[in-house]
C-alpha cells in the first residue's frame, strides 16, 4: 500500500499535482494561521503589560501621602482594593529601602524583598515578565524625590490558555483547507490525466514503430486539446520524415561510399580516430606507412598505430590527436618527425591533424593526415650541407665559421675560457692558377684540406673562407698552443709538393693568430684583426704567423689605408676605371628575349696593367669605397645604354651591400635615372644573395622603389647562402642567378646537378628567370638546357669584354 501511494505521488503527473496543491495549502495556511496566532499573541502582551503599568503607576500616585505620613492602615486599604482584579496576583507598596509597607500577601510585611528578579526591578525600574507573571514597578516620588515604589504583578496563565485555543482553531481550519483543496485538485487533474494517458498510450505505439496511430480530436482550446492536435500533427509529419530519411540513408550510402573511394585514392596518408584517440579507419597509404590494416588497427590506441619519435633526439613526439582534442584546433607535427613502421622501418613524415565535428559542431573524432617526406627531407638536408658547406673542399663555408666563432666568443665571455682563431692565406697559389688553370687551383685547395685536416683536432673547426683562405677555430686553446699548431700547419704545407701535368710546386701558408677571450667583442672584429695579422706575415716575409697585437694592427692599417685607399682614390682622379661587358645568353634559341650582358668593372694600375676585382673590391669593401665605386659604374654605364637607347638591350649592373642599405645613394639612383632619360625596363640591377639578407628590409624596400619605375632585379650567387629559400619568397626579383659552385661540374657531380634543378624549379614556380653562371664548357650548357634553365654566363660562352667592342658591335 505504500509503495502503491509513493508511486502514485512521485511517479504520476495527478499525484505530483495533488501532492502539490496539498503541500502549497499546508504552507499558506500555515502561515496564515502562525501570523493569527503571532498577532494575538502580540496583542495580548501589549495590553496586560500596559493594564500592569497602569495599575502600578496608579498605586504610586495614591500611596504618596500615606507612604509619605507612614500610615499603615491606609496604605492596606489600597493594596486590598486591587484583590478584585481577576488577573492580580501580588500588589505591594515598597519603602526606598526596598521594604514592603503594605502587601496583599500579610506574610510579607516589612520584609526586604532580596530575590533576583526584586533587586533588578529596583536597579532597572522596567517592566519584568518572568514565572507566568507581568511584574510591573513604578516609583513614589515626592517633588522629584524617590520616597519609595508601587509593585504590581498580574497572572498571565489566562492570556495563554486563549493563545492555545487560538492556535487549535487555526490548526483545524487548517486542515480543512487542504483537504478541500486535495478534493479540487484531484477532481481536476483527474479530467486532465485521462487525456493525457491516452496521449502516453499513442506515444508508446508510435514509439514501437507504428506511425498510423491518430487521437480524436476534442473541442476546446485548452492546452491538452493543442497537444492532441499537435501530437497528430507530429504524426504524420513523422510517417513523412521515415520514408525523407529512407531517401537520405540511401543519399548518405552513396556519398559515404563515394568518400572512402576518395580516401582510397588520395596520395596522404588518412587515419580517423573517435573522441579517445582509439582508431577507427585507415587509407591504403597509411595502411603501407604503419604497417598496420584497418582491421588490425580498429579500436586500438593512435600512439600503438601511429609510433612517431624526433628524429635528432630519438624521444617519442606529443600525440598529435590528443594535442589537437586539447587546444581544439588543427595542429602539425614538430620539425624532424619520424614515423616508425610496424617492422621498424622509419619514414620522415609531415602531418596535421584536426577535430572532427558534427553538424551542432560537436567534437566526434580526430583526422590525421600526413605524407612521406623522407625523400624531400634528404634534398633539404643536402641543401642545408651545402649551405653551410664549401662545395669545393668539404669544409664549412665562412657563414658558418662566423656562426661558430660567435659562439666561441660567447663561451668565453660566459665562462671565463680561452680559445684562438688562425686566419691561413696561402703563398704561391696563384702561381698554380695561373700556370695551370682553375682546375689544378681547386685541386690543389683539395689536397691541402685533407692534409690539413688530420692535424687539427676533432674538436676544432676547419673552414674556407674564400678563395685561398682558410680559417681554424681552436676550442679550449690557449694562445701558446695556438702558435705551436700554426707553426706545424706552416710546416706542413711547406713541405707538400703539388703535383699537375708532369709540373711540381710548392706553395706556403701566412698565418694570423688572434686569442679569443672574454675581452674579444665580436666575430667581425677578431676576424679583421686574424686578417691583419695575416697581412702582415705576408708583409713579413711569407710563410710564418703573426699574432695580433693592438700595435700591429695600426701599423697594417696605416699601411693597408695608403696601400689601397691611396690607389684607389688615385685611379678615379686618373680616370683609371673600365667597364666591361659579359654577355647572358639563352640556354636555348629564342627570338622573344632582348641581348642581355652584365656591365663589370676593372682597374688600370700606374704601371698600365689590369686589376681585377677579386684584387681591389675586398679593399674597397672594407675601407667603405664601394659607395663610390658604385656610383661610377651607374653614371657611366646609364650614359652609355643613353647613347644607345635605339639598341634593345637588358642591361646588367652590379651593386654592393653598402649601396643597398644607403637611403642617399637610391636617391641618387633615382635622380641618375630621371637624369639621363634612359628606360628603366633596359636596366637590371644586380645584389647578391648575402647583401639582401645581411639586410633584408632595406633590400627589399630599394628593390621596392625601383621595380615601381620599371627597372629589373637579379639576386646574384643564389644559393651560397644559409638561408636562400626561406628569403627568396620576400625579395621581388625578376632573375636569380645560380651560383657558380653548383654550375661548373654538373656534367660530373649528381648533387650539384639536382640542386641547380631544385633552384631552377623553384625559381620557374615564382615566375623568376635563371641564369647559371660558371658555364665554361658545351656539355653544362646542354645539361642547363635539359634542365630548363634560362640563361648561362659563363667563359664557356664569352669573356668578358672592353664596353668599346659591345660599342662596335652595337
Amino acid at each position: 500500500m505504500t509503495r502503491r501511494l509513493l508511486h502514485f505521488l512521485f511517479h504520476s503527473i495527478r499525484g505530483r499535482v495533488i501532492a502539490s496543491v496539498i503541500v502549497l495549502h499546508a504552507v499558506l495556511m500555515g502561515l496564515v494561521v502562525f501570523d493569527t496566532i503571532q498577532r494575538q499573541q502580540d496583542f495580548m502582551q501589549r495590553q496586560i503589560s500596559s493594564e500592569g503599568q497602569g495599575l502600578a503607576h496608579s498605586l504610586a500616585v495614591n500611596a504618596e501621602p500615606w507612604l509619605l505620613n507612614g500610615d499603615i492602615s491606609a496604605m492596606d486599604e489600597m493594596v486590598d482594593g486591587l484583590k478584585s482584579l481577576p488577573q492580580l496576583q501580588l500588589a505591594l507598596i515598597l519603602d526606598v529601602d526596598g521594604k514592603v509597607r503594605a502587601s496583599t500577601d500579610d506574610s510579607l510585611f516589612n520584609l526586604l524583598l532580596d530575590d533576583e528578579h526584586s533587586r533588578w526591578l529596583l536597579i532597572d525600574g522596567k517592566q519584568q515578565w518572568h514565572d507566568n507573571v507581568v511584574d510591573s514597578i513604578a516609583p513614589i516620588q515626592v517633588d522629584g524625590a524617590t520616597i519609595g515604589h508601587a509593585r504590581v504583578m498580574l497572572n498571565t496563565s489566562g492570556v495563554r490558555a486563549e493563545l492555545a485555543a487560538v492556535a487549535r482553531n487555526g490548526a483545524i481550519y487548517a486542515i480543512v483547507a487542504i483537504v478541500l483543496g486535495a478534493l479540487f485538485a484531484w477532481g481536476v487533474v483527474h479530467t486532465v490525466t485521462q487525456r493525457l494517458a491516452r496521449l502516453s498510450a499513442a506515444a508508446d505505439a508510435i514509439a514501437a514503430g507504428d506511425l498510423s496511430v491518430s487521437l480524436p480530436q476534442h473541442e476546446g482550446r485548452d492546452e491538452v486539446a493543442r497537444l492532441t492536435h499537435d501530437f497528430n500533427e507530429m504524426a504524420r509529419a513523422l510517417e513523412s520524415d521515415r520514408e525523407q530519411r529512407k531517401r537520405f540513408e540511401a543519399l548518405l550510402f552513396e556519398e559515404k561510399e563515394r568518400a572512402l573511394v576518395t580516401l582510397q585514392s588520395i596520395g596522404d596518408a588518412v587515419i580517423t580516430t573517435d573522441i579517445t584517440g582509439h582508431v577507427e579507419f585507415l587509407n591504403p597509404i597509411a595502411e603501407r606507412l604503419t604497417g598496420w590494416t584497418t582491421d588490425e588497427a580498429r579500436g586500438r590506441p593512435l600512439i600503438e598505430v601511429f609510433h612517431i619519435v624526433n628524429e635528432m633526439t630519438r624521444i617519442e613526439v606529443e600525440n598529435p590527436v590528443d594535442k589537437a582534442l586539447r587546444l581544439n584546433g588543427v595542429v602539425g607535427l614538430a620539425n624532424h618527425t619520424l614515423l616508425i613502421r610496424r617492422d621498424g622501418e622509419e619514414f620522415a613524415i609531415e602531418d596535421s591533424a584536426a577535430p572532427i565535428r558534427d553538424r551542432d559542431g560537436k567534437v566526434i573524432g580526430v583526422v590525421l593526415v600526413f605524407h612521406d617526406v623522407t625523400e624531400s627531407r634528404q634534398m633539404a638536408e643536402e641543401i642545408a650541407y651545402q649551405a653551410s658547406h664549401d662545395a669545393l673542399t668539404g669544409l664549412v663555408n665562412r657563414r658558418e665559421f662566423e656562426q661558430r666563432l660567435n659562439h666561441l666568443i660567447s663561451n668565453a665571455t660566459t665562462e671565463q675560457r680561452q680559445h684562438a682563431l688562425l686566419y691561413i692565406d696561402l703563398d704561391q697559389f696563384k702561381v698554380v692558377n695561373d700556370t695551370c688553370g682553375h682546375s689544378a687551383g681547386d685541386e690543389l685547395l683539395r689536397q691541402l684540406t685533407l692534409i690539413m685536416q688530420d692535424k687539427i683536432r676533432g674538436s676544432d673547426m676547419l673552414a674556407r673562407l674564400g678563395g685561398d683562405e682558410f680559417g681554424v677555430l681552436l676550442e679550449n686553446c690557449p694562445l701558446d698552443k695556438a702558435q705551436h699548431v700554426a707553426e706545424n700547419l706552416i710546416e706542413l704545407v711547406k713541405g707538400f709538393r703539388f703535383v699537375w701535368s708532369d709540373k711540381a710546386f710548392v706553395v706556403g701558408a701566412s698565418i694570423g693568430i688572434v686569442a679569443i677571450t672574454e675581452h674579444s667583442r665580436d666575430w667581425a672584429s677578431l676576424l679583421g684583426n686574424a686578417d691583419t695579422a695575416c697581412y702582415l706575415a705576408k708583409e713579413k716575409g711569407r710563410n710564418r704567423l703573426q699574432v695580433y697585437h693592438v700595435e700591429d694592427a695600426e701599423l697594417a692599417k696605416r699601411y693597408s689605408e695608403m696601400h689601397w685607399v691611396g690607389r684607389i682614390n688615385k685611379a678615379f682622379e686618373e680616370d683609371r676605371f673600365l667597364l666591361y661587358h659579359q654577355a647572358i645568353v639563352p640556354t636555348s634559341r629564342r627570338t622573344d628575349e632582348l641581348p642581355h650582358f652584365e656591365m663589370l668593372v676593372r682597374m688600370i694600375d700606374e704601371d698600365g696593367q689590369l686589376v681585377t676585382p677579386s684584387v681591389f673590391i675586398p679593399a674597397a669593401e672594407r675601407y667603405n669605397l664601394m659607395g663610390a665605386l658604385d656610383r661610377w659604374v651607374v653614371s657611366n654605364a646609364l650614359n652609355w645604354v643613353v647613347a644607345h637607347k635605339d639598341t634593345p638591350m637588358i642591361c646588367a649592373i652590379n651593386l654592393s651591400g653598402h649601396s643597398i642599405g644607403d637611403e642617399g645613394f637610391l636617391r641618387f639612383l633615382i635622380d641618375q635615372i630621371k637624369g639621363t632619360g634612359v628606360q628603366p625596363h633596359n636596366l637590371c640591377f644586380e645584389i647578391t644573395e648575402t647583401a639582401a639578407i645581411a639586410n633584408l628590409d632595406k633590400a627589399v624596400h630599394f628593390i621596392r622603389e625601383l621595380k615601381l619605375r620599371g627597372c629589373r632585379f637579379a639576386l646574384d650567387d643564389f644559393g651560397a647562402g644559409l638561408s636562400s629559400f626561406a628569403y627568396l619568397k620576400n625579395l621581388p626579383v625578376d632573375y636569380l642567378k645560380i651560383d657558380g659552385s653548383f654550375v661548373k661540374d654538373i656534367d660530373r657531380n649528381e648533387t650539384s646537378y639536382a640542386m641547380v634543378e631544385a633552384i631552377n624549379k623553384i625559381g620557374h614556380t615564382m615566375k623568376i628567370k635563371t641564369i647559371a653562371e660558371f658555364v665554361e664548357t658545351p656539355i653544362i650548357m646542354e645539361k642547363l638546357a635539359a634542365i630548363g634553365v634560362d640563361f648561362a654566363q659563363g667563359f664557356g660562352i664569352s669573356e668578358p669584354m672592353p664596353l668599346g667592342d659591345l660599342l662596335e658591335a652595337a
